[in-house]
């Protein structure tokens, strides 16, 4: 009887196995930083960066538990770099690594909340320096700041570039190198953040396949910002990477 019931009982594994088998894909996950700064600590204080990053932090948790929020006086230049070091080490090749920023800008770098002159600013290479050590294929920069262009390697105003970047990096910034980057009392979050969060939620899915790729969110986001901001700010997407590249998946 003993010996009947193991028989079954390796018959039903084994039809498991063949019926369902195991995924051999294992699927992607994300890892997120996401920091606003509205209130500095000595520079000029903004309106809407730190709801900006709570919003994109929110976003991003419908993907994944794997969301870090820095925000105010805790976004101090040494605890970005170190979330993003701790955050973007933990990811795989096949994960997506994302960071976003709301806040002050200059050209080539960001500002942190204990920033008071230029070299206390964080620049793009000490952020692609952490991005290169991350495993992930696909590395992911959103920065809604003035003068952000600026982080751009090159000055070219092209969509994007692959010919001075090696790390698969997009980055995607709010306005060019000698533009501000408009926020208004009476939005909720700045121009660009507010695009990129309808475009992320499905409003750049343009092909209605429920994926949302880097052209589509371009495309999305250029147009509205240009329109609400009277062709005052414009979008830039530069890096090495792909059209297609799925920067969400509602799927």
């Amino acid at each position: 009887m003993q010996m009947g019931m193991k028989r079954l009982f390796i018959i039903i594994v084994i039809l498991c196995c063949v019926l369902f088998p195991l995924s051999s894909d294992a699927k992607e996950d994300i890892y997120v930083v996401a920091v606003g700064v509205s209130d500095y600590k000595t520079i000029d204080d903004l309106l809407l960066p730190e709801q900006d990053a709570k919003d994109i932090a929110e976003l991003y948790k419908t993907k994944t538990k794997h969301v870090i929020l820095i925000t105010g006086r805790y976004a101090t230049k040494e605890r970005i770099l170190k979330a993003l070091h701790d955050q973007f080490s933990r990811a795989d090749e096949d994960d997506m690594i994302v960071f976003s920023f709301s806040g002050h800008g200059y050209q080539g770098g960001i500002c942190p909340y204990d920033m008071s002159k230029q070299s206390d600013g964080i620049t793009y290479q000490e952020i692609r320096s952490v991005l290169k050590q991350s495993q992930a294929k696909t590395k992911i920069i959103f920065a809604d700041a003035c003068f952000s262009g600026g982080l751009r390697v090159d000055s070219r105003q092209n969509s994007h570039s692959s010919d001075n970047d090696d790390s698969n990096v997009l980055l995607f910034l709010s306005s060019r190198g000698g533009e501000s980057s408009i926020e208004s009392p009476f939005m909720v979050n700045g121009v660009f953040t507010t695009y990129l969060i309808r475009g992320l939620r499905g409003g750049a899915d343009d092909n209605l396949d429920r994926m949302i790729t880097a052209k589509e969110l371009f495309d999305f986001v250029h147009q509205g910002v240009v329109e609400k901001s009277e062709a005052k700010q414009h979008p830039v997407m530069w890096g090495n990477f792909d059209d297609t590249w799925v920067l969400m998946d509602w799927r």
